[in-house]
């Protein structure tokens, strides 16, 4: 375990963000490129001169300035908060995580437990991880306490920063020893991506108002799980999780998708306008990809869980060349990833993708042309949403 971090100069509780796109406004990562993988994982925070490895904190320990003092809830105490203790406020999002929000991302006990348990202790060690934790839990808890909604975001958005901020300098550098933490840090950075409010200033949307910021973040979690696949996997605790992952997989892939009418007016639409042939192939293989992931929601016997890991087995699978067209604003691709704003809504019973499926597919129609809107009159009407 590496030593106490080393004093760093408190940051102020900024509300804007300021990060790092590895693809578009900075360097690949040089743990990426090494390995010749292209990382699209967003953090979003300044640099610190605080160490953001393994540090210890014990009983008794004299608090450093590595941590940043958190907004406490006027509601609790108006009194300042020691630099590097925990505010009361903090202690009350631990205590809510581990006994509501992590039993919000599986029906699985097993699943449910390693949250409640082994992330929190992941998180004592890692402080990207346990600031994460708390930016995540303070914005489900602000789902039930409307009058502290404004505290509890403004603390998410705090917790958030200084995440992002010790976590890229680990993602710059990843080692087998940062791959278990950094994988349950991306996993909870995308959580918070879509929990975060959907207001049109929204920290976590990008500067377009169409693409959210939640598909960077989750492509991003992909690049570390490839990236540090054999370290990920050799950990023995974690073996339910991918198991269960590989055998979502295996049942998406052998499943033969039944025709849909929706998927099938957009591909032959898609066919008799797109001349490129390049660009046909990639609208099509994403068109296919989903006609897999709308078999969970529209046939067979599948549970909550299961419908979840397939909608999100569609972005995972997007081919990097799908997602430069949606960074490009490519009418085409918005159109396409209209129709999985349906398997959004279709979820919108889980609190982190709520109201996702409406919000988004509002954001593409209002950037199309009359012409294309046509082409979305489906997923529109499927979703229930009126331009």
């Amino acid at each position: 375990m590496a030593s106490p971090s080393p004093k760093a100069t408190r940051r102020p509780h900024a509300k804007t963000r300021t990060g790092c796109r590895c693809d578009e406004t900075r360097p690949s990562c040089r743990n990426c490129t090494r390995r010749g993988v292209t990382c699209d994982f967003n953090v979003s925070a300044q640099r610190t001169d605080s160490s953001p490895r393994a540090v210890h904190n014990g009983v008794g320990q004299t608090p450093t300035q590595s941590d940043t003092t958190s907004p406490i809830d006027t509601s609790i105490s108006h009194q300042p908060t020691p630099i590097g203790w925990f505010s009361i406020l903090d202690l009350e999002l631990l205590h809510h995580f581990t006994t509501s929000t992590c039993f919000t991302f599986s029906a699985e006990p097993m699943v449910r437990n390693f949250w409640r348990v082994n992330v929190p202790r992941i998180g004592f060690s890692y402080h990207y991880v346990l600031k994460a934790i708390l930016s995540l839990a303070a914005l489900h808890l602000a789902r039930f306490k409307p009058q502290r909604r404004d505290v509890l975001i403004e603390q998410a958005m705090v917790h958030h920063n200084a995440s992002s901020s010790l976590a890229l300098p680990v993602l710059n550098d990843l080692t087998a020893n940062d791959s278990v933490p950094m994988f349950f840090f991306s996993m909870l950075t995308t959580y918070i991506g879509f929990a975060s409010p959907k207001e049109s200033d929204n920290l976590l949307v990008i500067s377009d108002g169409v693409m959210p910021e939640w598909l960077f973040l989750f492509r991003g979690m992909r690049s570390v799980i490839e990236i540090n696949s054999v370290a990920i996997h050799s950990i023995i605790s974690l073996g339910f999780i991918f198991n269960t992952g590989r055998q979502m997989n295996e049942i998406w892939e052998a499943n033969v998708p039944p025709e849909h009418e929706g998927l099938k007016e957009l591909e032959s639409t898609v066919r008799f306008y797109v001349k490129d042939p390049h660009k046909l192939d990639e609208l099509s293989r994403g068109i296919e990809s989903l006609k897999r992931s709308f078999a969970f929601f529209y046939g067979g016997n599948y549970n909550d869980d299961q419908r979840l890991r397939a909608a999100f087995m569609w972005l995972f699978k997007l081919r990097d060349n799908f997602v430069n067209l949606l960074k490009e604003r490519d009418n085409e691709a918005l159109c396409v990833l209209a129709f999985f704003c349906v398997l959004l809504q279709r979820l919108d019973y889980t609190w982190w993708i709520e109201g996702w499926g409406v919000h988004l597919v509002s954001r593409i129609y209002s950037v199309l042309d009359d012409g294309y809107r046509l082409w979305i009159r489906w997923p529109i009407e499927e979703i229930g949403w009126v331009p």
